[in-house]
């Protein structure tokens, strides 16, 4: 009987494997539960042209525009949360033309 390979990698090598252009999938609410470990590692990597679908993103959606690497966003409402301010880097992404919005609020 052959032994199954693990199927646990390192974060590094997640990242490696999505391609620039890639459309995600985030899970996660606002600043509550998100993958922003992965996140950063694809920051930390200079993904580009990347679509992010979310319901509702927050930090990591900023983050990635900040880092210019969205190309696309598909979500329903992006915010902050309570006293933590407006999403302001992807509000500019938006504004500037450098990300297209398919609001789905």
């Amino acid at each position: 009987m052959a032994v199954n390979p693990s199927k646990i990698i390192s974060l590094t090598e997640l990242a490696q494997r999505i391609p620039d252009g890639s459309a995600l999938g985030l899970g996660g609410v606002f600043l509550h539960r998100g993958p922003f470990a992965l996140v950063r590692e694809l920051v930390r990597q200079q993904k580009k042209k990347l679509e992010i679908i979310k319901p509702s993103p927050g930090y990591d959606l900023d983050l990635l525009c900040r880092a210019g690497a969205v190309a696309k966003v598909r979500a329903g409402i992006v915010a902050m949360e309570g006293n933590f301010g407006l999403a302001r880097w992807y509000r500019k992404a938006i504004e500037r033309k450098e990300a297209h919005l398919e609001e789905h609020a």
